[in-house]
């Protein structure tokens, strides 16, 4: 059964208006993937998942700009701790004049990794963090 977290997708949808770049940040197993592709299914817009754990996905990000310039709507970036070198890439998509895109980036709360995207992706980017499930979110008949 997937949980729906309400909360969490109203807020991340107000932010994917208002930031080029949005990052879920939680630790694992926390539903960021889940998350995303709840979110994914309500926006009205088209998606596209690039899992950074999936060999495939990542030889299509050998040539970043390339693979990521042309697509519209929302980009998620699963795992996005693995790539590191993407925050640069990001940060000039992110500055076009018409930016067709927005992008979603999952994974954990490493220090690294926020002290990488925050020096690429000052002033474009915004961190929700994601962490474990509520009773609001499950229910308080799964209290036990």
């Amino acid at each position: 059964m997937e949980l729906k977290r309400y909360r969490h997708l109203d807020r991340l949808e107000s932010l994917l208006t208002r930031y080029p770049v949005v990052a879920i940040l939680g630790a694992r197993q926390v539903g960021k993937t889940p998350l995303a592709r709840q979110l994914a299914a309500r926006a009205h817009a088209p998606t596209t998942f690039f899992d950074l754990e999936n060999p495939d996905d990542l030889a299509q990000l050998d040539e970043p700009m390339l693979a990521l310039q042309d697509l519209r709507g929302i980009v998620v970036l699963d795992e996005i701790q693995r790539r590191p070198e993407l925050f640069p890439v990001l940060r000039v998509l992110a500055d076009r004049r018409d930016v067709p895109a927005t992008f979603l980036l999952l994974g954990s709360a490493a220090p690294d990794l926020l002290r990488q995207s925050s020096e690429s992706l000052a002033g474009r980017i915004h961190y929700h963090t994601l962490s474990g499930f509520n009773l609001d979110e499950t229910g308080t008949g799964s209290l036990d």
